[in-house]
């Protein structure tokens, strides 16, 4: 008979991804391919433009889940922002979270976080934070909608990763232990 330790029991116990995906370093793989890579990142997002995005963290009265409309701003926010995100590994990355922020948005049911916003022109905005794990990476998603519009819209604002995969020493060194 073998003999558990309390370690081995908790090991068992903790949540191990696997199969987590970095996508650092997947972008910095598919670098030479820039150009093909962010070709399918903009047919996906035209695809989602005309489609929407259902989630069941938002319910409409009816019961039914809300559809996360998909606009040119979170294009430009994400990709085209003047200061943020210049490399075109980081803009790589980005867009290979887009599949995993839109598994994120169809899996949820809750959103973690909510904040009110003024901008230049008086407008107030409502955001809401919606984070999670797929496929081992933490994701967020930010959601914003106009707080005094007569037809207030929920509209994808951006998508991010927030930690990365374990790095693959450290997967082994648990996995040995």
């Amino acid at each position: 008979m073998y003999n558990r330790t309390v370690n081995d029991m908790l090991k068992n116990y903790r949540r191990q991804f696997l199969q987590a995906r970095s996508l650092r370093q997947e972008a910095q793989e598919k670098l030479k391919d820039y150009e093909s890579a962010m070709g399918r990142a903009w047919r996906d997002y035209e695809k989602l433009r005309k489609e929407g995005i259902p989630c069941k963290a938002f319910v409409e009265a009816d019961g039914q889940s809300e559809v996360i409309q998909v606009t040119r701003c979170c294009w430009n926010h994400v990709f085209k922002h003047r200061h943020k995100r210049g490399t075109k590994l980081e803009k790589l990355e980005r867009a290979l979270s887009l599949s995993l922020a839109v598994k994120l948005l169809n899996r949820t049911t809750t959103y973690q976080e909510v904040s009110r916003e003024k901008d230049r022109g008086d407008n107030t905005w409502l955001y809401f934070g919606i984070i999670g794990y797929v496929r081992g990476v933490r994701m967020k998603v930010i959601i914003r909608k106009q707080e005094k519009s007569t037809n207030p819209q929920k509209i994808l604002f951006s998508f991010f990763q927030m930690s990365s995969a374990p790095a693959k020493t450290q997967q082994k060194e648990e996995l040995a232990e």
